[in-house]
């Protein structure tokens, strides 16, 4: 599984990469500054996210629940990353 810097993301979101939020649903309080599309980690977990067959980056709060939601993925033969820090390495918290 790929972790992705926070200084590698401009140039992934420029190229198209699908973003996935897979934090749950009381803990979105952070809003993201990219489109992103919600699946929470429970659904990728048991298998019914639906998600296409593409290069997903997958982000959370602090990089955790992104890194065991992309390593499910890749099991499945997704092309799965995780954005290292979370939002909290955009947001400069935590």
């Amino acid at each position: 599984m790929r972790r992705v810097r926070p200084e590698e993301l401009p140039e992934l979101l420029k190229h198209g990469v699908r973003v996935v939020d897979v934090r749950p649903a009381d803990r979105r309080t952070t809003p993201l500054p990219f489109p992103a599309e919600w699946v929470p980690l429970e659904k990728i977990q048991s298998g019914e996210h639906g998600l296409p067959r593409e290069p997903l980056l997958l982000v959370c709060e602090k990089g955790l629940l992104s890194q065991v939601g992309a390593l499910y993925l890749e099991a499945e033969g997704y092309e799965a990353m995780s954005l290292e820090g979370g939002l909290q390495a955009l947001t400069g918290g935590g």
